[in-house]
């Protein structure tokens, strides 16, 4: 019998399919992880062709799983102005709206080899939601506690005070109507054929700022202490599960911060959630916009590290959050299957992991089950492909190397909020080139990248515009004379 080479090995490693809690299975470890693709309508709304013609290309690229951007929950509270939003039920378009979804969900399946599974992540951003999004000026932002955004940085407290202001804390009323619209948005999401959803409680968003001791100041049944302050999302998996139990088929996945607390906290509510029960897997992540390390890595360079590496710095190693992931992992592990109501979840890391060597490393040290990429999949779609590929070499197979040109200019801007920024924007331009059907260019300079994938486009639609209303106006007067 013929011995595996290292990348035939580490390949064979990542394309293992493996079966969640509720049944489906994930043909290869690898997730296209969450983005946020700023590819909506202004004001919010359904999913736009930009982001059907994104998601099959992704679909083509090999993933085992295919998550969304965050849509969002509730029309009124948005994160970004052009967000994809859970439609109204009472709306007189809600059927078009739907059908919108399903033409999506196809969207994420199209592909001529194994069938990834595609999951809508659900979001509400609470505090993090600025002035105007989605409602009057004077309507405030909600959150558990009236706990505004802060930051160390004059520049930033008066540019949160400003756009962002003090939220509203929340009644039992807005309560109850959170968890029916994170319901109504799992139900949207399985009449349109995606095949689970996760819950966004990462990143200061408004389950994240639930969990959180500094936001969530509370003395009623959702805070006070750890656990309570985890009873909204086991108040939201709990309503899922009843419409929609593990036996269905249905997944439910939850991202959670292992940054915003102490470790202990982080880890105590990876156990409960799995005594809880109900949860297919949970995905590590960390930061918001107050601490938003999440966003800084403006290079892809990343230093070819171990995937084991206690480092605490970020950008020397290859997986932000591996320490927590593969502890949270082997806990969950170590629990008797006879004090879990359902089998525990998965473990999914999101976050820094560039070469196929890390990435099989991380699955067969059992430190996680699944690999998530982000800003990999904005640089090359189809990544998949190669990672997969055993015929190809290390070099090869991994993400694309390469480094933002043009960032500087940002960092004469010294509210740390704005840095990140550059990355995320960037990345996001990557998106809207593949959504045009071009090839990401991740070779262009940020400031040229601004001109040519947005402003440029905008300016010749806007004078296309004026130009076909000039004529229109001419013919019109012509046909009076």
């Amino acid at each position: 019998m013929t011995s595996l080479t290292l990348d035939e090995e580490q390949a064979q490693i990542l394309g293992s399919s493996i079966k969640l809690p509720c049944g489906q299975v994930v043909p290869n470890r690898l997730v296209k992880a969450p983005l946020e693709e700023l590819l909506g309508y202004l004001g919010g709304g359904d999913p736009t062709e930009d982001h059907l013609r994104l998601y099959e290309e992704w679909a083509r690229g090999g993933w085992g799983l295919i998550m969304t951007g965050n849509v969002m929950v509730n029309s009124a509270h948005l994160g970004t102005p052009c967000d994809v939003v859970i439609p109204n039920p009472s709306s007189p378009t809600y059927a078009d709206s739907l059908a919108t979804f399903k033409t999506w969900a196809a969207a994420c399946h199209r592909t001529s080899s194994a069938r990834p599974l595609a999951v809508m992540q659900l979001n509400h951003p609470g505090r993090q939601s600025s002035r105007g999004s989605g409602r009057s000026l004077l309507k405030r932002s909600l959150a558990p506690s009236a706990v505004p955004l802060s930051s160390s940085h004059s520049l930033g407290r008066l540019t949160f005070r400003a756009f962002w202001g003090t939220p509203k804390a929340m009644s039992s009323k807005d309560i109850d109507e959170l968890v029916a619209s994170f319901v109504h948005g799992a139900r949207v999401a399985k009449e349109s054929g995606f095949d689970g959803v996760e819950l966004h409680a990462s990143h200061g968003y408004l389950l994240s700022q639930f969990m959180s001791p500094n936001v969530n100041l509370r003395t009623d049944d959702y805070g006070g202490t750890p656990r309570k302050r985890l009873q909204l999302v086991f108040r939201i998996i709990a309503a899922v599960r009843k419409e929609y139990p593990s036996s269905s088929g249905f997944c439910l996945g939850i991202k959670l911060n292992s940054s915003d607390y102490v470790e202990k906290d982080a880890l105590d509510n990876v156990r409960w959630l799995a005594e809880h029960g109900g949860v297919d897997f949970i995905e590590v992540s960390g930061g918001n916009y107050e601490n938003p390390h999440f966003m800084k890595q403006d290079s892809n360079s990343f230093p070819a590290s171990s995937p084991t590496s206690t480092s605490v710095h970020p950008s020397s190693r290859e997986a932000f959050f591996l320490t927590f992931a593969s502890t949270a992992r082997a806990m969950l592990h170590s629990l008797p299957p006879s004090s879990l109501p359902t089998p525990p979840p998965l473990i999914l890391i999101t976050g820094g992991l560039r070469t196929r060597n890390a990435m099989a490393e991380t699955v067969s040290s059992s430190s996680a089950d699944l690999v998530g990429l982000g800003r990999p999949a904005c640089a090359d779609p189809r990544l998949p492909l190669k990672l997969l590929d055993g015929q190809l070499g290390s070099e090869e197979a991994r993400a694309p190397k390469y480094t933002i040109k043009g960032a500087e200019v940002m960092k004469l801007v010294k509210f740390e909020l704005f840095l990140p920024g550059v990355s995320t924007l960037f990345h996001t331009m990557l998106l809207t080139q593949i959504s045009r059907g071009e090839k990401p260019d991740v070779a262009m300079n940020f400031l040229e990248g601004v001109w040519r994938v947005w402003f440029w486009p905008l300016l010749c639609e806007y004078w296309l515009g004026v130009s076909v209303a000039v004529c229109a106006s001419v013919v019109v007067v012509s046909t009076w004379l």
